[in-house]
């Protein structure tokens, strides 16, 4: 089955152009544009300068490191097994899926979980909202903070502040928004005026797009009512256009990616190890579903003969 599996991995912020018999699952995160197939491959006779295309046991062995929080900047974090799990709930309530992509994404998850628990588990690596969390309450002392968006990131921004501090929750989908707002018993600020925005000091911006959200215009509006403040941009593509650094009140992510970069040996060591672990995990996922597949043939081939016979 894994000789079937096709990966197309583009940058971030990629819109690729498929049809519905294409049925691939498509995962965009802030580093990269993942575009999976079985038995095809819909990008083949198209050149693409920015892509990296992958396939069979290579394939799984780059979204088992990509679960596992292997191939991010912020190495071993563990917000990107959420982002996957959000795209998996997608695809498998779409019309338009594949059987087989299904299952293989579901081996996916167990193997990254073995990997992580194994080896990865205390490698207390820092997350994006875990770091904006740091930054607003721990140095600011902040006492409450403005989340923009309603992905998945948002409400890891809510998990890691609501303890904290007074979280109010902003984004342009009412549905989602009331629904974290439930869920969570944050106060929602109504979407589509800066000015309902501005007030804040704290701010975590969770929304990526290729556009501008908040402007130069804004920043300066912003930066004139507070004396301490911080707006932390987590969304990409990036949607914040200004010259503001961290100093002057912006984290970028950039910034939260330099944080959170491993140094220490004993963590390196540990990844490591966790990279030599996927290899052994790969070629044993791959014997369990060539012998599913075998069985499955030999049960299909004694089926035809006794409807022969008969």
């Amino acid at each position: 089955m894994l000789e079937q599996l096709i990966l197309n991995n583009f940058e971030s912020g990629y819109e690729p152009t498929l049809g519905p018999n294409d049925k691939a699952f498509i995962m965009a995160t802030c580093q990269r544009t993942i575009v999976l197939n079985y038995g095809h491959n819909p990008f083949n006779q198209q050149e693409y300068s920015n892509k990296t295309h992958l396939a069979g046991n290579e394939a799984y062995s780059f979204l088992l490191e990509i679960i596992c929080g292997l191939q991010s900047k912020l190495v071993g974090e563990n917000e990107i097994v959420n982002q996957f799990k959000a795209a998996y709930q997608d695809y498998a309530s779409a019309n338009d899926k594949c059987s087989n992509l299904l299952s293989i994404i579901e081996k996916l998850f167990k193997d990254a979980k073995e990997i992580r628990t194994s080896y990865l588990i205390g490698l207390s690596q820092k997350t994006y909202s875990s770091i904006a969390r740091k930054h607003i309450v721990n140095k600011y002392k902040a006492d409450s903070v403005l989340i923009i968006g309603s992905g998945q990131l948002a409400e890891d921004l809510i998990n890691q502040f609501k303890k904290k501090v007074t979280v109010y929750l902003s984004a342009r989908n009412t549905d989602k928004v009331l629904e974290l707002a439930k869920k969570h018993n944050v106060e929602i600020v109504p979407w589509g005026y800066h000015e309902n925005l501005l007030k804040f000091p704290f701010i975590a911006n969770s929304i990526g797009f290729k556009g501008v959200l908040f402007n130069p215009d804004f920043f300066h509006d912003w930066s004139k009512r507070h004396d301490k403040k911080l707006f932390v941009d987590l969304g990409s593509p990036s949607a914040v256009d200004t010259d503001f650094n961290y100093d002057q009140g912006v984290m970028k992510l950039d910034d939260v990616f330099e944080e959170g970069a491993i140094h220490e040996t004993q963590k390196l060591n540990q990844v490591d190890k966790a990279r030599k672990a996927l290899e052994g995990i790969v070629d044993k996922r791959q014997k369990i579903f060539k012998k599913k597949q075998q069985q499955i043939e030999n049960y299909n081939s004694q089926k035809d003969s006794l409807a022969s016979y008969v």
